[in-house]
């Protein structure tokens, strides 16, 4: 497997036009090695949990936990009617205590604060920890546990994740992947968007036998603290974090600017498929033909031939930042 390109000692400028300006994944070593909380991580977890305990409020945020026995892996209950894991709100105070109790287990289960606001639950530290290549409308979310993976899946957004402490290894699929990574109902996932049912850590070939052609497509990125990395939108990522005390910052933004009347683009998939998967093939491929002409071809433009005035849904928007 190959790692993304790297990136050293980047300026907001040359990762807009270099980094951000490409639809490929990138490692940006160093990129917040300036940050307080990471000066803090590198000196011991206990310093950085004293910096993150004097930043933090009662605001109560997502954590999820899982028994030793599944180490750390977000998944389904084997007969997939529920998740492996328990989800609660706490203070991030409460998720730090957990984890300084767990450090001293030898198995002990797995905890993870995920996509929490940091402006909500820790205001000065977005204050004193900013990413030096996106604007302040771009929210920082906040992740923190010990040993946690979670499964391979797609952001609908672009993703700037910025490691703060521990060791994390992002594998990372590009789009057309899909069909070999096996995934897991659309309508039912532990994230947001479904998931991939392969084990990374131990491959059923027999059950899964094409994630041997996805791997050999796979970017691996080891990321240490101060690394960043940059994924593009709709790029599968799995995601394993290692440690007593891991902790990550990412930023989520979109390009685009959907019409105000417009659902989200994996809810249009949800909606086609399901209008579309009692069709027969031969009307099936008809709409594909469609589909593509007026959506995914670009050579086309299929409002050419109309007056502005008339295009209506069909005008082209005009791309924004």
């Amino acid at each position: 497997m190959n790692s993304p390109a790297e990136y050293r000692d980047l300026d907001p400028a040359r990762f807009e036009s270099i980094v951000a300006g490409s639809y490929r994944p990138a490692i940006l070593r160093g990129f917040v090695r300036h940050w307080p909380a990471v000066q803090k991580a590198r000196q011991s977890p206990e310093t950085l949990c004293q910096y993150l305990l004097g930043h933090v409020n009662d605001h109560e945020v997502d954590a999820v936990m899982t028994p030793p026995f599944e180490q750390g892996r977000l998944f389904y209950k084997p007969d997939m009617e529920g998740f492996n894991f328990v989800r609660n709100k706490v203070p991030v105070a409460r998720v730090i205590e957990q984890l300084a109790r767990y450090s001293q287990f030898e198995a002990p289960p797995s905890v993870a604060i995920q996509s929490a606001l940091i402006d909500e639950c820790m205001p000065r530290f977005a204050a004193e920890n900013v990413a030096p290549a996106l604007p302040p409308s771009v929210r920082p979310r906040l992740w923190l546990g010990n040993t946690i993976t979670t499964p391979a899946h797609f952001d609908e957004s672009y993703n700037l994740a910025c490691v703060v402490s521990g060791q994390r290894r992002f594998t990372l699929f590009p789009p057309e992947q899909v069909g070999n990574l096996y995934i897991g109902p659309l309508d039912f996932a532990p994230t947001p968007t479904p998931i991939s049912m392969v084990n990374f850590s131990a491959p059923d070939y027999e059950k899964h036998p094409r994630f041997r052609t996805a791997l050999q497509h796979a970017l691996v990125a080891d990321l240490l603290p101060g690394d960043a990395l940059y994924i593009p939108t709709l790029w599968w990522h799995h995601v394993q974090s290692n440690g007593v005390l891991n902790m990550m910052v990412n930023y989520w933004w979109k390009n685009e600017q959907p019409a105000a009347d417009a659902c989200g683009s994996f809810e249009a998939l949800v909606a086609a498929l399901k209008a579309m998967k009692h069709q027969p093939p031969e009307v099936r491929a008809a709409w594909g033909a469609i589909f593509h002409h007026y959506v995914f071809d670009p050579e086309q433009d299929p409002s050419a031939h109309l007056p502005e005035h008339k295009q209506g849904v069909l005008r082209k928007a005009r791309p924004t930042r």
